[in-house]
């Protein structure tokens, strides 16, 4: 193939311009064409050499280098999850939930509680721990996508909202009943405070969230702060003694198998202090008596009822039940407690929220 500009040949039939001056060389004639050239039979030869290459070029599709080969992108019906950018400590956490981390430390909680030199909350509110955070970390799998056998049966009425809201209560105040010095009450602390956390802004926080119905502000507004002092008042008293600790004291009598000449003269003990009684752990706390969470949750229930909002209707009556909590505090503490410190603040905490309560029960429009 020549140049028609300055009649300098091709050595690459495959240039589009003239090597020597430039010019648009004519298009190359089609693949096994016979030009009459000296070397006829090579370009022949050559010709259909080129036609094979181009129609096995044409045979063969060419493969997109940047083309995914992943299955699940191919089959519509298994969508490619995307890919997790989140923080790291839940990188590997089932659902990449809070909630699930904190449902592992109260797990281990709980069974740290089986032996006997480690605090429980008991085999009850143990049984209502399990069961709740079995329902919430159903909730926060099925949230997320994730399937499990332990799970996926639960029914969607009892993954409603009011579920995990009602469970994070619970714990927090079970949290608060296990304050001390040890490695359990750090485990609920941490397990309440990551639920807590969650849960807050899952369900709490948001247009469809329970902010529409409570406005926890309303507390530092009225006479409610009042009530928040006397519950903060009520659940410390709870961590003094409330059982009046029996002295033993001087006393004689005949010893068994002895001369009845022959007196026992008991040595005072400590619990004889009563400073000592005060800070006395185990058996004789106010945490320890019947009831004693039961009547926390029903003390934090009345802060809640403080903080609904007042567009929120409700019936008549439920302006008068932190009145009746009060009277149910008042005749709990008589039948438990003591003459004592801790039933005495206790007392003093009830008489500040049994204010509130009144004075919100008449002053709150019908």
């Amino acid at each position: 193939m020549q140049c028609k500009e300055c009649g300098e040949g091709a050595r690459d039939e495959t240039l589009r311009y003239c090597e020597n001056c430039g010019a648009k060389m004519p298009p190359p004639p089609p693949p096994g064409t016979i030009r009459r050239t000296s070397t006829g039979v090579g370009a022949l030869t050559t010709g259909r050499t080129r036609s094979t290459a181009a129609a096995r070029a044409v045979a063969v599709p060419l493969q997109d280098e940047a083309e995914d080969t992943d299955p699940g992108l191919r089959n519509p019906a298994q969508p490619k999850a995307p890919p997790y950018d989140g923080p790291v400590w839940l990188a590997h956490v089932p659902a990449h939930s809070p909630s699930m981390v904190g449902l592992g430390l109260l797990g281990v909680g709980l069974v740290l509680a089986i032996l006997p030199f480690f605090a429980g909350v008991g085999p009850y509110w143990s049984l209502v721990v399990i069961i709740g955070g079995w329902l919430v970390a159903a909730r926060e799998l099925r949230d997320a996508g994730e399937k499990h056998a332990l799970v996926d049966w639960v029914p969607d009425t009892l993954m409603r909202p009011v579920v995990p809201a009602v469970f994070s209560v619970v714990v927090a105040a079970l949290a608060i009943r296990m304050l001390g010095i040890g490695l359990t009450p750090v485990l609920w602390l941490g397990g309440a405070a990551l639920l807590g956390y969650d849960q807050y802004r899952k369900v709490f926080v948001g247009q469809n969230g329970w902010s529409r119905l409570f406005e926890p502000r309303a507390l530092l507004r009225g006479t409610a702060p009042v009530a928040l002092g006397g519950v903060a008042l009520c659940l410390l008293s709870l961590f003094l003694t409330w059982v009046p600790i029996q002295g033993t004291g001087k006393s004689s009598g005949p010893v068994p198998q002895a001369p009845p000449e022959l007196l026992v003269v008991d040595a005072p003990q400590p619990s004889d202090d009563f400073v000592y009684g005060l800070i006395q752990e185990s058996y004789d706390k106010g945490w320890d008596q019947p009831l004693s969470v039961c009547m926390e949750l029903l003390l934090l229930a009345v802060l809640g009822l403080m903080t609904l909002r007042p567009e929120v209707p409700t019936p008549n009556w439920l302006r008068f039940s932190p009145i009746g909590v009060v009277v149910l505090g008042l005749v709990w503490m008589l039948v438990n407690g003591g003459l004592l410190l801790g039933p005495v603040l206790f007392l003093a905490g009830l008489a500040a929220t049994g204010f509130a309560a009144v004075y919100g029960a008449f002053t709150r429009e019908a």
